[in-house]
């Protein structure tokens, strides 16, 4: 796999198998030589961070523009945590009564929501676990949209920036012969 002549491996520095741990990541760095922007979209949707690494790395490398891959993976994050926060409007309550887990650590969580709501959003991205259940919390919470909304694009771009910056250091250091 190469992308712009640039074997994969190579830019990346890291072994294939590294990305089979999640068959999701390891299919959409797959398609971050082929599809670019478009795969970073789609992997910041299902908790893209491996993507994100490689994309800053090659960011870094020179091989991809930095804003836009910012651009991309806020967008996708954000729009899969919206469609999440909409959905659990209408499923959330059945969801956590027929879920062993989501009924045991709801109460909780719920707690925390209710407490600080705008922090739990904002930082809900970083946490392992918690992307997915903040946003169905804030719907069964009845979170107003336009205020978890706007909070979910500010976290989605924080998240990005973080992950794209931290790997961009690492991408400038990689030995790409063209």
């Amino acid at each position: 796999m190469t992308f712009h002549g640039v074997p994969l491996a190579e830019i990346l520095s890291v072994p294939v198998g590294l990305a089979d741990a999640a068959s999701t990541q390891a299919e959409l760095l797959r398609w971050l030589p082929k599809y670019g922007y478009f795969a970073i979209l789609l992997a910041a949707f299902w908790e893209g961070e491996a993507v994100l690494i490689a994309a800053g790395a090659l960011c870094g490398a020179g091989l991809l523009d930095w804003r836009l891959t910012i651009v991309a993976a806020a967008i996708g994050g954000a729009a899969g945590d919206q469609i999440y926060f909409y959905l659990a409007h209408e499923r959330g309550a059945r969801l956590i009564q027929k879920s062993k887990r989501l009924s045991r650590f709801y109460p909780k969580v719920q707690r925390f929501v209710l407490r600080h709501g705008t922090w739990a959003v904002l930082l809900s991205r970083f946490a392992a676990g918690l992307r997915i259940t903040i946003p169905l919390v804030c719907a069964t919470v009845r979170m107003p949209a336009k205020k978890y909304s706007t909070l979910n694009l500010l976290s989605a771009f924080a998240w990005a920036s973080v992950w794209v910056a931290i790997s961009y250091y690492f991408g400038q250091r990689l030995a790409v012969s063209r």
